[in-house]
């Protein structure tokens, strides 16, 4: 007999693989942050969306060892002056007072990784600020709708410009997908009335998934016209069969039908613009900028834009992960049971959906691109200031650039950018 022992150790184990412990582990906190609980939906959502095999009691397990809990385990760990703070800091960001239960509570797993009661976070909301639970009351007129019975996710885009911080000169423009409600892609741009931009955010788009719905739509203004154009030249070139079949590639809606997006731009607003635009003006009232002088206005152009588009991807990402509803008369994710946008677009087979996405060449959209521009489009700073304020901005420091420090920052920057000023 050999006494060679294979096992000095005595663990009878397999190794884990490093790799996809670390991929397994940050899936698992992405949907720690949409407050998914439910380890058997886990289980599936990694299967789809990671490829991992794994079972309902492995992901208890994990999500155990690394702390994610749901809300009452949660509040057991901390004390009632943590979990008062948890939800008072995100009170704080919310400058304008629109944010109510269901998004304070969302937010604070999104972002501080913890998942409170609803009950708790209404309690202390309630405490500390009930005045603004009176002021938010819904003021939408009735609109007679007609139900949809959607096939899939990319079976339609719908887009539209957000025109609430066109005020502070950055206007946003965004790309959803109709039978989910997923954000797919929201921009801070120049400009959402030029065509040639709104035509070019499409084909970045198109480049990211490797091809296009079945039909995008938007309202009839003058800067889709050439997002029509384009729309239909790449059915022509790569699916002219669906030309054929009389299916629309883009199809015009007044804007109280394009349902999709313009539903968004109410969260968009209380969640995210109202504030943007209260913490800009707040920085022209403190006499920080001057929007007359054009050197505090270069710099604006540079900074903001930066900014509010991190903070845009980051709201994108929270939107995306907070439930729908479930209506149970409706067709499509919502009909079937509660479930984030994310969900319902990585699982939709769950629903009954299908992928509508029609393939393109991505190198063809890569030339199409760079036909019209390139990246230059939605610029907001020319390549030679755009690099000088990013090695000013470097030689900051690591600085994390928030709505509640960008104002100082900006008043850091001025006198490094612009050293012949004597700022």
């Amino acid at each position: 007999m050999s006494s060679y022992n294979r096992n000095p150790t005595g663990v009878n184990q397999h190794t884990r693989d490093d790799r996809r412990e670390q991929i397994f582990k940050a899936a698992l906190i992405i949907y720690h942050s949409e407050k998914i609980t439910n380890n058997k939906l886990i289980a599936q959502r990694i299967k789809v969306e990671y490829g991992i095999e794994t079972s309902d009691s492995t992901v208890k397990r994990r999500r155990r060892e690394y702390g994610l809990t749901g809300g009452a385990a949660t509040e057991k760990t901390l004390t009632p002056n943590q979990i008062e703070q948890l939800v008072l800091m995100t009170m704080d960001e919310d400058t304008a007072k629109g944010w109510g239960v269901r998004t304070v509570w969302h937010k604070i797993a999104s972002e501080q990784g913890k998942i409170l009661t609803r009950d708790t976070v209404y309690r202390i909301m309630q405490t500390h600020d009930p005045a603004s639970f009176a002021a938010r009351e819904p003021t939408a007129k009735k609109i007679f709708r007609v139900q949809k019975f959607p096939l899939g996710i990319h079976e339609r885009w719908s887009g539209d410009g957000h025109d609430k911080l066109y005020k502070i000169g950055l206007p946003i423009w965004m790309m959803v997908d109709d039978a989910t409600g997923k954000v797919l892609k929201a921009w801070v741009v120049p400009s959402n009335r030029m065509g040639d931009i709104i035509a070019y955010l499409f084909l970045c788009l198109a480049e990211e998934y490797g091809g296009v719905p079945l039909q995008t739509t938007t309202d009839c203004g003058s800067e889709t016209t050439l997002l029509y154009g384009i729309v239909n030249a790449i059915r022509d070139m790569f699916h002219p069969g669906l030309k054929e079949a009389q299916i629309q590639a883009h199809n015009y809606l007044r804007s109280v039908h394009n349902i999709a997006v313009e539903r968004t731009w109410l969260r968009l607003r209380l969640e995210f613009g109202d504030t943007a635009v209260l913490n800009f003006n707040q920085g022209i009232a403190d006499l920080k900028y001057d929007n007359a002088d054009p050197d505090h206005y270069e710099l604006c152009q540079w900074l903001w834009p930066r900014l509010l588009q991190k903070e845009l991807d980051k709201w994108a990402s929270f939107r995306n992960g907070v439930p729908i509803r479930k209506q149970k008369d409706k067709a499509g994710p919502s009909g079937v049971r509660a479930m984030s946008r994310n969900e319902a677009f990585s699982m939709f087979e769950s629903w009954g959906g299908v992928n509508c996405l029609q393939r393109v060449d991505r190198d063809v959209i890569r030339q199409m691109k760079e036909d019209m521009g390139g990246d230059a489009l939605i610029a907001f700073s020319m390549p030679e200031f755009s690099a000088r304020a990013e090695e000013a901005f470097e030689s900051l420091g690591p600085v994390v650039l928030t709505q509640k420090n960008v104002w100082d920052v900006f008043q850091a920057m001025l006198p490094l950018v612009f050293p012949e000023r004597g700022f």
